[in-house]
């Protein structure tokens, strides 16, 4: 029987993971949208980098959690 509120919890997971990447994206490419540059000020480079690596190691670790799940989404 399905754990539903585990499956809620991955659900969220997947959501934040999509946030993330969409954090990622604007970070690396200088964009919020199509058209739409921003330039970080320098003394907020580095802080914006290990940001990014932070942003982007959740999103490793929220993809080995949610290919756990389904691979076995009912333990």
């Amino acid at each position: 029987m399905p754990d539903y509120a585990y499956a809620t919890f991955i659900a969220d997971c997947r959501q934040e993971r999509a946030h993330l990447m969409g954090l990622i994206e604007a970070l690396e490419g200088n964009r919020i949208a199509p058209g739409a540059r921003f330039t970080i000020p320098g003394h907020l480079i580095a802080p914006t980098a290990a940001t990014l690596v932070a942003f982007q190691q959740t999103v490793a670790q929220l993809n080995t959690l949610i290919d756990a799940y389904d691979a076995n989404p009912n333990p």
